[in-house]
């Protein structure tokens, strides 16, 4: 019992470090071939083989991935995702795997590293037939194919950041999958399909005018009012600023407007409304930095005024239910009041406004 002490503490304490060797068993015939010829940063990317029920770790140039990260993990083939620390190869070279075996097996294979394509957003969230979706994200000029699920769409436009694409038929309710040379990509969430789900809420006709803030000349909105505090609202084009179609409304708030959020305030023109009936308010908003706050209000005043509810930095859809007891008039005006923590200078948009009947 004290000889493997001793044998250890020996090593340790040792000055000399060429006296600490290593035998390596190469086991590189183990490893046979990948999902695909070329891999990015990002993509996911599968190595066959036999005995791969014993890999502990692979090493892809100065990148590890450890064994508990592997997304499948079974004796012909691991599944893991590439790194994102793994850099792109320049021309004629490729980069190193070195595949590590429990004891002193390894395996060390090839492949080349490209760029990779990455959906950071798209908008809208929500598509019939026909309708186009825009991506943002990087690297999206490298994109051969592009999907809804199993239905092939067709590519309208591409640059590096921005693929515009048109809504296939037949798409179900699925994530967006982008194929290059490097692999296949998808969005983290779901491109609702509004031919598969007409009444999902985000496929509902609005009740309002101009509910995306497409029709308008210069900074007005056709079917809408500045009611208070016009001087802080415009429209944009720019991607990123528009969650669907073309157009949204830019709100840059620069703290001077005194307390009540009333001061700033949008409203849609009159919408036939019946008398007691319910109503849902969707819109969509994202903010340039947290500071942001909006509600709901109506016009002529029936008592409702809603939780002010704050605009965080990304795109999300914001709910506002208006009780029966609140529509006291066959014609209504919804108003979005937006000069929550007034003296908090900040940027934010709002799109895709719909007033629907429950």
């Amino acid at each position: 019992m004290l000889l493997p002490v001793m044998v250890a503490t020996s090593i340790i304490s040792c000055d000399n470090d060429d006296a600490i060797t290593y035998s390596v068993n190469d086991v590189s015939s183990r490893v046979t071939g990948f999902s695909s010829p070329k891999t990015g940063p990002g993509a996911e990317l599968t190595i066959t083989g036999s005995h791969l029920d014993d890999v502990q770790r692979i090493f892809m140039g100065n990148s590890i991935i450890t064994k508990a990260n592997f997304v499948s993990h079974t004796e012909s083939a691991i599944t893991f995702n590439v790194p994102t620390s793994v850099t792109p190869n320049e021309e004629n070279e490729k980069t190193r795997l070195l595949v590590v075996f429990g004891g002193s097996a390894r395996a060390t294979k090839e492949i080349e590293v490209v760029p990779f394509q990455a959906i950071s957003s798209f908008t809208p969230f929500s598509a019939a037939e026909g309708e186009t979706v825009t991506l943002l994200g990087v690297n999206l000029d490298l994109v051969t194919g592009v999907k809804v699920g199993t239905a092939d769409a067709t590519v309208i436009s591409q640059t590096p950041t921005v693929l515009k694409f048109s809504m296939p038929a037949g798409a179900e309710t699925s994530k967006i999958m982008l194929a290059s040379e490097a692999g296949i990509s998808a969005s983290r969430s779901d491109l609702i399909s509004c031919s598969a789900d007409p009444s999902g809420m985000g496929c509902k006709q609005g009740l309002n005018q101009n509910t995306g803030f497409e029709d308008g000349a210069g900074d007005d909105f056709t079917g809408w009012a500045k009611q208070n505090g016009g001087q802080f609202m415009f429209a944009t084009t720019v991607p990123g600023e528009v969650f669907g179609g073309n157009r949204a409304i830019k709100v840059a708030r620069d703290g001077t407007l005194s307390s009540g959020e009333w001061r700033l305030q949008l409203h849609t023109n009159f919408v036939d409304t019946e008398i007691g009936a319910s109503y849902t308010v969707t819109l969509w908003a994202r903010a340039t930095v947290a500071g942001a706050g909006i509600r709901l209000s109506l016009s002529p005043d029936t008592g409702l005024y809603t939780a002010t509810a704050p605009v965080t930095t990304e795109w999300q859809l914001f709910t506002f239910e208006v009780p029966g007891e609140r529509i006291q008039n066959a014609q209504t005006k919804f108003s979005l009041d937006m000069n929550a923590n007034n003296t908090v200078a900040t940027t934010f948009f709002i799109d895709d406004f719909k007033v629907t009947k429950n």
